[in-house]
């Protein structure tokens, strides 16, 4: 699962999308969101090319266990509420590990319910 916190800003006819997307898991995960806003979306650009997480109003990047990342967008459209739409979040698989104790440490952690732990009399 993934957190995602955003804001809007609205100036001079463009809105500004920023967000952050934080990794609740404790193995790395997979990230696809996309722009709810009405209309074009400008990601942002790095020596003049659209930088390689976006591709049209769909950003894709991974984010790792415990950690947050960010990201952010412009639009001529109106602010909408959410701007961002989670579209999938997923484990990465990692190389594949010869100890169990390997295995066992890249697995999401696990605790049983109250209602299972309850002593019969």
């Amino acid at each position: 699962m993934v957190e995602v916190d955003w804001e809007t800003d609205r100036r001079e006819g463009v809105t500004f999308v920023t967000a952050i997307i934080t990794n609740t898991q404790t193995t790395p995960q997979q990230v696809r969101l996309e722009s709810q806003l009405d209309g074009p979306t400008w990601p942002p650009r790095r020596d003049g090319m659209v930088v390689p997480e976006w591709r049209g109003d769909v950003w894709e990047g991974a984010v790792e266990p415990g950690r947050r990342r960010g990201v952010g967008f412009a639009s001529p459209a109106t602010p909408t509420e959410p701007p961002l739409e989670v579209l999938e979040s997923s484990r990465i698989a990692t190389e594949r590990t010869t100890t169990s104790e390997a295995v066992l440490a890249e697995l999401d952690r696990w605790a049983p319910t109250a209602d299972v732990l309850t002593q019969n009399p």
